[in-house]
Formats: structure tokens, C-alpha cells, sequence
């Protein structure tokens, strides 16, 4: 994934990024390997920082990557400094969307890029509110209301694509692998017991067709 959306972006190296929702910092890492990237990651999770600065550590790569815990409704953008920002599932769960849109554009330079890859779907269709609630999402959006929502902000979409097809899979393979550990399953944490019961949830809506997973691209 991380190399397709790549691609996308036809990078020159040593871009300055500004991951939001940056989980285990696997993005920052990949670009400043790859591409002698910098930039800042942000999560709401304290053990997901510690687990992404200590990987960018090892990498060789910790002079060029910082995390940052916080929420990215209260996350002080900084003003045109970043050449990308990057959404990786993570905007399902912001509670205001549009606003995130409007600081992403705050804080690119001219001519830099937002990568999005999001669930997409409508909330009014019983599949797409139940991933939601299992997935601690305030509400998801469909492909459209995110083409809406970044030409809202003044940004040009450059490309838009779907690609359910090639994600399912990987949801396959966790209900598959869950099964086979089922008995370990129980005696986990009651949080991760709970995100396998969803993998049923979100595998039903992704082949219902009420969802969907979009990754878009826009320029400022």
C-alpha cells in the first residue's frame, strides 16, 4: 500500500511529511529510508509513539522523524511547512473532517500534496454505522463528501481510486488467522477481543458493497 500510494505521489526525495494518525510510524520510516524524507507523525497514543520513535531509531532514521502524541483536533499545525500530508486510516476517526481538511491545507506549501486512503461509506446504511461503531469511528464519510470536502478547502483533487478489492484480502487473512487462535483469543485484552469481533463486521459491509476504501490525492 504504502508503495502504490508512492507512486501516486511522483516524489523527488527529502520532502518534508506530516503524518496524521501515524500509528507505528511505518510511513515516516518507509519515506525517509526510501526517499530521504523528514517530518512529524501524530497519534493520540502514547505506546504507539514509543513503538514508532524506537522503530525509527533502529532504522537510522530518528534524526529525521518525529512523533508527537496528540489529538489532532487540538494538534497545532504549523503554517506551509510540509510538502505532503498523509492520512492513512486515520480520518475515519476525527470528529470533524472538514476541519482536518482545512488544517491540511493550512499546512502544506504551495503545490504540496494530501494523501488520504479512508472506509468510505454512506451513514445512513445500517453495515456502514455498524464498522463505525466497532471501530470507534464518530462517523465515516463516503468517497464523495471527502471530493467535496477537499475541493472545499481550495485544494485540486488529482486522483481518485477505489481499491476494496485489493484490501479485503488482508481481512480475510485476520478472520482466518483469528480462527485458527481462537482459544487464545479469549484470554486477551477485552480491546483486541473486540477489534477481531469487528474483523465479520467490516469483511460483511466491504463485500455488501455499502463499503468501500478510497484513497485520494490532492494538491494545494
Amino acid at each position: 500500500m504504502l508503495e502504490h500510494c508512492v507512486q501516486w505521489l511522483n516524489l523527488r526525495g527529502r520532502e518534508r511529511v506530516l503524518d496524521v494518525g501515524c500509528g507505528h510510524g511505518g510511513t515516516l520510516v518507509h519515506l525517509a529510508r526510501l526517499l530521504y524524507c523528514s517530518g512529524i507523525g501524530v497519534t493520540i497514543s502514547p505506546k504507539q509513539a514509543r513503538i514508532a520513535r524506537a522503530r525509527a531509531t533502529h532504522a537510522g532514521v530518528g534524526d529525521r522523524s518525529t512523533f508527537f502524541v496528540d489529538d489532532v483536533a487540538c494538534f497545532p499545525f504549523p503554517s506551509a511547512e510540509f510538502d505532503l500530508v498523509w492520512a492513512m486510516e486515520s480520518s475515519g476517526h476525527f470528529t470533524d473532517k472538514g476541519r482536518f481538511l482545512q488544517d491540511a491545507y493550512y499546512a502544506l506549501r504551495p503545490s504540496g500534496q494530501l494523501l488520504l486512503a479512508a472506509w468510505t461509506g454512506a451513514m445512513d446504511q445500517p453495515r456502514v454505522r455498524e464498522v463505525a461503531r466497532a471501530f470507534l469511528c464518530p462517523e465515516l464519510w463516503t468517497a464523495e463528501e471527502y471530493q467535496a470536502g477537499i475541493r472545499s478547502t481550495g485544494m485540486t483533487l488529482t486522483r481518485r481510486e477505489d481499491l476494496t478489492e485489493h484490501v479485503v484480502r488482508t481481512w480475510e487473512i485476520c478472520r482466518e488467522r483469528a480462527r485458527i487462535a481462537s482459544a487464545v483469543v479469549k484470554l486477551l485484552p477485552r480491546a483486541v477481543r473486540e477489534f477481531i469481533d469487528g474483523i465479520d463486521i467490516i469483511l460483511d459491509a466491504y463485500c455488501s458493497g455499502d463499503l468501500t476504501y478510497t484513497v485520494l490525492l490532492a494538491r494545494k
